[in-house]
């Protein structure tokens, strides 16, 4: 990867060498006590998630300070297999479904960020400025530190939830009272909730409170 223009004072516009799994290895191995990594758009290079993880997993090595933040779209669009079964990876790693943005952070002294897949004018641009990076290390470690655990098992992408998960988040989080819920979803009252003490386990909280929050973290509901 080398420069390509200074667009203003602390922000340099990249020119990716083209092999976007090799760029992601530079960066990483250039963090020295700490680095964020926050991946929000589906990537359309396989080889960047798995290079990627390699380099991560060899700064954990090391005893790197490493959090990884990822939407449930970039999420939806990997195998997630080899995250559950990895047991010093996956405690790394967050899942949020607000908007951010395709960022590294390396020692908080530089920051790097990118378009996703389809981009119309894809960009990569590494930021120096102090200032810029500090805020957005602190937006990022804030997302993070807010956002949903890796499951420890499967079942935590919209795509694993079907339509009668969906329609008890739905009237969970539209407050119905149980009853009125089972008789929309054509259930008896014990049933229906069966269903969500269900999808408590499934989403690893304890309170019908927690299903709503953690569900919309997910990007599940609204």
């Amino acid at each position: 990867m080398r420069q390509h223009t200074v667009i203003a004072p602390g922000i340099v516009r990249l020119r990716p060498t083209g092999d976007l799994g090799s760029d992601v290895q530079q960066l990483l191995r250039r963090v020295r006590t700490e680095a964020v990594v926050a991946v929000s758009s589906p990537m359309r290079l396989e080889n960047h998630y798995a290079l990627g993880h390699l380099a991560v997993r060899e700064l954990m090595g090391t005893g790197k300070r490493i959090r990884l933040l990822y939407s449930p779209d970039f999420l939806d669009s990997r195998d997630r297999r080899p995250l559950l079964e990895d047991s010093t990876l996956g405690p790394k790693i967050r899942v949020s479904s607000h908007d951010f943005q395709n960022t590294f952070i390396i020692d908080r002294h530089a920051a790097v960020l990118w378009s996703g897949a389809g981009a119309k004018h894809p960009y990569m641009v590494m930021v120096r400025d102090p200032a810029l990076i500090g805020a957005i290390h602190q937006f990022a470690t804030m997302t993070w530190e807010s956002a949903a655990r890796l499951a420890s098992r499967p079942g935590f992408g919209r795509a694993e939830f079907d339509e009668r998960d969906l329609a008890v988040l739905d009237a969970l989080n539209s407050g119905l009272k149980d009853e009125v819920a089972a008789r929309r979803l054509e259930v008896s009252l014990r049933t229906y909730r069966r269903y969500v003490a269900e999808l408590m386990v499934r989403l690893e909280v304890s309170t019908r409170f927690q299903v709503g929050v953690r569900a919309a973290q997910l990007g599940l509901i609204g």
